[in-house]
């Protein structure tokens, strides 16, 4: 009976301050909550009914159960829908049409002139006597195409391939551009050396077929009526003599083909630099232009040595001047590759991030290849520098190095 009229007694009371804490508390905002704070208040006014103390206001009850607010939505959709229109976002800021026409001109122009200049060595008397100073911008030249290769195209490959709108894309492999480079290198050994043994079949067949109709064509009979002892001695005089001509042709082939492998790795890297140029606005587009100018000309110096070095049967100077102007078109044609969908470029977009990133590694690795194999090695195992002064061969590897960190100064900013 005792414990009945305890009972009577707590519920009466839980009715009461039920009812005077009705406006106090905040409606529920759902049938969880609404259930939640139900028990909770009607277990607390049994408690204070039995142990005569002050009852909890509905404030301090919210503090015990933090579980029955509602968490907030999570901001993850709508940052994820902020950067998919970061990637997608096109178009240039503080784009000048005047500035971007004008630089145009000064690559073009630059980049023939660093062309030309070891050409017109050949041809115009005054530059005859600067042929060392053409010979140490060779070198610097070979420095700074080295440096292009690591500094600027491959650091360009793993900027743009590891960008954060590509993730998912590349399969979780992190090593692409590498790999990339790597496979262009061999391929661009691959088809030297194929290339290479063709010519010199060719050529050794050609000189073979010549020497049998030269042959053919006198009256002097192979074995003549000269004693045997003396003819051995005039085949031994008569065969250094041929094979030096035979490999002499292959050597000019395979210069000329290395050179040509040269341009091929510089044109296709300065197309991407082009494109880059024409789509950057702003300050940075001046600094990326005298930086770009100053990289175009002695580039174009490097190739020019060796194409000026080239022996050609017909019209050399004609032959010289359309390597030069093909060098010096390669990056304003990318310039206005980059003018004309500038509008519609999303630099950022997987498609555009992909293409520039593969082409920029591809790049590194034929330029390295050419830097290394075509320029270095070669230029440095030449019988010409080895016959060289002491101070010509330091002037060499000092402007070597000079391209090699001036390249990777002016990689700040380009």
């Amino acid at each position: 009976m005792v414990a009945l009229r305890y009972y009577a007694l707590a519920m009466l009371a839980a009715c009461a301050y039920g009812a005077r804490d009705e406006a106090d508390v905040e409606p529920p905002t759902s049938i969880e909550q609404s259930t939640r704070g139900l028990r909770t208040n009607t277990g607390h006014i049994i408690f204070q009914s039995i142990s005569d103390e002050s009852p909890t206001s509905s404030a301090e009850l919210s503090t015990l159960e933090p579980d029955s607010q509602i968490a907030s939505p999570s901001p993850e959709p709508e940052q994820a829908r902020q950067t998919e229109g970061e990637c997608m976002a096109a178009g240039v800021e503080d784009w000048d049409r005047g500035l971007q026409t004008g630089g145009v001109f000064i690559i073009l122009v630059l980049s023939f002139i660093g062309a030309m200049l070891p050409v017109m060595g050949k041809y115009v008397t005054w530059l005859r006597n600067a042929r060392r100073a053409f010979v140490v911008g060779k070198f610097f030249g070979a420095g700074v195409i080295l440096a292009t290769s690591f500094v600027h195209m491959m650091g360009a490959a793993i900027e743009t391939l590891g960008d954060s709108c590509l993730d998912g894309w590349l399969g979780g492999f992190d090593s692409w551009p590498a790999l990339l480079a790597m496979l262009a290198l061999l391929a661009m050994h691959l088809m030297e050396h194929t290339m290479g043994r063709r010519i010199a079949r060719s050529t050794h067949r050609a000189n073979t077929d010549s020497s049998t109709h030269s042959g053919h064509g006198t009256s002097t009979p192979c074995v003549n009526d000269l004693p045997l002892k003396e003819t051995p001695s005039r085949l031994e005089s008569h065969e250094p003599a041929h094979m030096h001509a035979v490999y002499g042709h292959m050597d000019e082939h395979r210069k000329r083909l290395s050179t040509y492998v040269l341009e091929l790795g510089i044109a296709l890297h300065s197309i991407i630099v082009g494109v880059t140029l024409a789509v950057t606005g702003g300050t940075a587009f001046k600094t990326l232009l005298a930086a770009i100018s100053f990289h175009q000309f002695f580039e174009g110096m490097a190739l020019g040595t060796r194409v000026a070095a080239l022996t050609f049967h017909r019209r050399p100077f004609l032959i010289c001047m359309l390597n030069a102007s093909i060098f010096a078109l390669t990056t304003p044609l990318g310039q206005v590759i980059g003018i004309a969908v500038r509008e519609s470029f999303a630099p950022r977009a997987p498609s555009s991030l992909l293409a520039m990133g593969v082409l920029d590694a591809l790049s590194a690795g034929i330029l390295l290849y050419s830097a290394v194999a075509n320029l270095l090695v070669e230029e440095f195992s030449a019988f010409e520098f080895h016959q060289a002064t002491r101070k010509m061969r330091i002037a060499c590897f000092a402007a070597m190095y000079a391209g090699c960190a001036a390249m990777s100064v002016i990689g700040k900013w380009a």
